[in-house]
């Protein structure tokens, strides 16, 4: 089968943090990505053709391409040259800098959006000096397809305006071959930054309250952030101890959820707006054979079933927290069994290679509505 190639525009490309957007692309045999953006935070895929924009701009150079959609000669003779049939943009900031481009060489654009580049108030709220903001109504209005990661974020989307008929769920997903089961021990685990959306203080509070009822259990606390120096003040005044390892590369991080029996989710709405998408931290626990102790919060509940693959509370309910910890620590067994049903859901739902197949012909189809590719083809 011949690849046909298509544009994968993430402004910020290749940052650690964001291997989910390359992942996406892992089972396409039809259509190849060219990458293209302004900032190269690390290495790309093995092979793949990647383009720095930054050295492709005309006189205006980059804030003209950003501020005022100018596509240079030369951009324009680089792209065409790669023969697209279509864009793909990662977060919504990316899909108004790609709309020129779409615009420009006549191509569909689809936009995924991750969290809070649907959520924050900064990119809800009317502005002309922000470019998202901008153009946002133009983007929803004449990209081919938006791709929410989970229905909370296509509701958020539709409140503020976002065409319903233009809009299809696409779950996040994660490697369940990096992402196995191994030798579970009685490990409470929380893995993100230590920030108000991450709800890290609901958990500090949460372990505070179990106290002495964690003996025989071991606490690790994942990831760093600005909450971090008072609430470990708070945890040590409970006399609880835990283990700080700090900020964990990717590719440690399998190990630690593969050992750990609960893994805890405690993400909230911050005041800022921002939100999460569907958290990728609850698809790799479950894959990884882990009990979820989670909130009630954006797509979390769309892949955690509460009482059969962990619990679930409202946001920044502390009691009901310590309550279902409590509950899973005193009932080691089910906790485990509660994991395992939990892989089995991530393995038939959230299914890496079945979602990269799905997001192929999402850019099939809009290419060949667009007439960028034949019909009869791919």
């Amino acid at each position: 089968m011949n690849a046909h190639n298509f544009l994968a525009y993430a402004d910020t490309l290749f940052t650690p943090s964001e291997s989910f957007i390359v992942r996406g692309y892992r089972a396409f045999d039809a259509l190849t990505p060219i990458y293209a953006g302004h900032d190269v935070r690390g290495p790309g895929p093995a092979g793949a053709h990647v383009l720095a924009l930054g050295a492709l701009h005309g006189l205006t150079g980059e804030a003209g391409f950003k501020q005022f959609g100018i596509v240079s000669a030369r951009l324009k003779k680089e792209l065409d040259r790669c023969k697209l049939v279509a864009i793909h943009a990662s977060f919504g900031k990316s899909g108004a800098y790609a709309l020129p481009l779409a615009r420009q060489l006549g191509l569909p654009l689809v936009v995924t959006y991750y969290g809070g580049d649907a959520t924050k108030h900064s990119n809800t709220r009317d502005s002309l000096l922000r470019v998202y903001n901008r153009r946002r109504e133009a983007l929803w209005r004449e990209a081919a397809l938006i791709l929410p990661c989970s229905d909370f974020l296509r509701r958020e989307l539709a409140a503020k305006g976002c065409p319903e008929s233009k809009m299809i769920v696409h779950h996040n997903t994660a490697d369940a071959e990096q992402f196995q089961p191994g030798a579970k021990h009685k490990i409470i685990l929380f893995a993100g930054r230590w920030t108000h959306k991450k709800g890290i203080d609901t958990l500090i509070g949460a372990l505070a309250r179990l106290g002495p009822a964690l003996a025989g259990w071991r606490v690790r606390l994942l990831g760093d952030g600005e909450l971090k120096g008072p609430l470990m003040s708070e945890l040590a005044a409970a006399g609880v101890v835990a283990e700080l390892p700090g900020w964990i590369p990717a590719d440690e991080m399998p190990r630690h959820f593969a050992e750990a029996m609960i893994v805890c989710v405690p993400s909230k709405r911050a005041p800022s707006g921002d939100a999460e998408g569907l958290p990728l931290v609850c698809i790799e626990a479950m894959l990884s054979g882990c009990a979820l102790a989670a909130t009630r919060h954006a797509g979390i509940p769309e892949c955690v079933r509460d009482g059969e693959t962990g619990y679930l509370v409202e946001e920044n309910d502390v009691e009901a927290l310590a309550d279902r910890i409590g509950k899973m620590i005193a009932d080691p067994e089910r906790t485990l069994e509660m994991g395992r049903k939990g892989r089995a859901l991530a393995l038939a739902d959230f299914n890496l290679a079945h979602q990269s197949r799905k997001l192929q012909d999402h850019l099939l189809r809009v290419a060949r509505e667009a007439g960028t590719l034949p019909k009869n083809q791919a």
